[in-house]
């Protein structure tokens, strides 16, 4: 059995894309700062905190440098001294002998235990008792003059307080994170929702656009800078929507035209052949009559497929270096019985290589000098001049001195059906289809070269093919 394909998740909405991209943003810099904030102050008062420690641990040490030792009761110099250390805010104090008695305690429930404190000289550490209070505890050896040797004293200090603060200094960050999260993703929608308004505007406008109305335009003007490229471009589609679908319309109806009047002539000679009994010779009449109309009927049919072929080429031109003359001449000497029937003068001049399909190429000068012979009086002159463009490429100019087209016929000599009506002769004018200059476009188009098509009434025309020059490893090779 097949293995189903997972289903594709639907992309994301980009106003939900924008939401979580601001708030991830938002998230890391806020986060950043505030995090880095807290731990700035926590830092500078565990700092202040452990300098104040020391300081003190010095002053009571000092303090305590004459502090004798007699056998018997305490002096009231003693007490008053031990009063004065149960009175020290948040800090306790006890000295102890080496070897393990005590000396002197501030007050006789101190928190720490003696085990709790580091060693005399160490760096002072932390303490957590029971009721998670915590203590900053330091050890010093006492090296008065007085003092009896192996004395040291234990001083802690209680930094709950500062604790307590920076508790309350994080339940304040996380509520002021948490509110600005939320109120920057409220915001974000709601300048989201604004900001892509104009494209649900504009979705609304490309709606009302159907094929009947490829003439309406989305004025570029009233959008935001943004999609002014948008429009503008989407106008421009338009527009060359509407000028594909003219000449769409154009070329069904033309095409109609063309394929109703010889299937109308089959028609009706073969009505008018049976509405009695005919003779053999007039049977035979009618039938070559019906198959001209079928080879002209195929002609027609088999240019339409060269075009459709030529622009979805399925398969790649076969390009070759030719001698443009050779091709020229050899083109001219075909049209020899027609030129010579209307005494008309065919020249091959220029030398230079040209690099095409040798079919196409053929094709296309066919179709450029049966249009000079219809459209050129007896005695008239039609020159093929090659002329290369070293680097560039190669151009085949096809000229006559013809009865030329008229300035406002120019711009549709290449659609397709079209053909000019001021011809010296109609009779061949109208014998064609009017898609050889179609086809020599497409030929054009596959070649990458351009044609250009310059024409006067009573100076004839001239047609350029530029073919452009093969590219290092181009020969004899299929290239679409």
């Amino acid at each position: 059995m097949k293995p189903v394909a997972p289903s594709r998740r639907p992309p994301w909405a980009m106003t939900t894309r924008l939401i979580v991209l601001q708030l991830l943003v938002l998230v890391v810099l806020l986060g950043g700062a505030l995090v880095t904030l807290y731990y700035t102050i926590a830092s500078h008062l565990e700092g202040d905190n452990l300098e104040f420690l020391r300081t003190q641990t010095a002053v009571l040490s000092h303090w305590l440098e004459h502090l004798p030792a007699p056998p018997g009761a305490p002096t009231s110099e003693q007490l008053e001294r031990n009063r004065l250390l149960t009175t020290l805010p948040e800090i306790e104090v006890r000295v102890l002998q080496s070897g393990g008695g005590v000396l002197l305690e501030g007050r006789p429930d101190l928190t720490p235990p003696v085990t709790a404190f580091p060693a005399p000289g160490a760096q002072p550490k932390t303490w957590l008792s029971a009721d998670h209070q915590r203590y900053l505890l330091n050890t010093v050896w006492l090296h008065t003059a007085e003092a009896r040797p192996g004395q040291f004293l234990q001083v802690a200090y209680s930094v709950s307080d500062d604790d307590t603060l920076l508790r309350h200094l994080r339940q304040r960050i996380g509520l002021v994170f948490g509110l600005v999260v939320i109120l920057s993703g409220i915001l974000t929608l709601l300048i989201a929702r604004g900001v892509f308004r104009p494209l649900a505007q504009f979705a609304a406008t490309a709606k009302r656009v159907h094929a009947s109305q490829l003439n309406s335009r989305i004025d570029e003007t009233v959008w935001p800078v943004e999609l002014t490229p948008l429009a503008r471009e989407f106008d421009a589609m338009l527009g060359r929507l509407d000028e594909s679908f003219g000449r769409l319309a154009r070329f069904s109806s033309d095409l109609s035209h063309e394929l109703r009047t010889p299937i109308n002539n089959l028609r009706g000679e073969a009505e008018v052949t049976l509405s009695r009994p005919r003779s053999v010779e007039e049977y035979r009449r009618v039938m070559e009559s019906g198959l001209e109309e079928c080879v002209r009927l195929g002609r027609l049919i088999d240019t339409l497929l060269f075009i459709a072929k030529a622009d979805h080429p399925a398969e790649g031109i076969r390009r070759r270096r030719l001698d443009a003359p050779t091709e020229c001449r050899a083109v001219a000497e075909f049209f020899e019985v027609m030129t010579a029937e209307r005494a008309i003068t065919i020249l091959v001049r220029g030398a230079g290589p040209v690099h095409c399909d040798p079919e196409l190429l053929r094709r296309a000068l066919a179709n450029l000098v049966d249009n000079a012979v219809r459209h050129t009086a007896p005695g008239g002159r039609i020159d093929l001049t090659v002329r290369e463009n070293a680097g560039h490429g190669t151009e085949i100019e096809v000229r006559d001195n013809g009865s030329g087209i008229r300035a406002d016929n120019l711009p549709r000599v290449f659609e397709r059906f079209y053909r000019s009506e001021n011809s010296s002769d109609q009779t061949h004018a109208k014998s064609g289809f009017g898609l050889g200059l179609a086809i020599v476009k497409s030929i054009m188009d596959l070649h990458a070269g351009k044609v250009d098509l310059t024409s006067a009434p009573g100076s004839g025309t001239s047609v350029t093919l530029f073919f452009p020059a093969a590219g290092p490893a181009e020969d004899d090779r299929n290239v679409i």
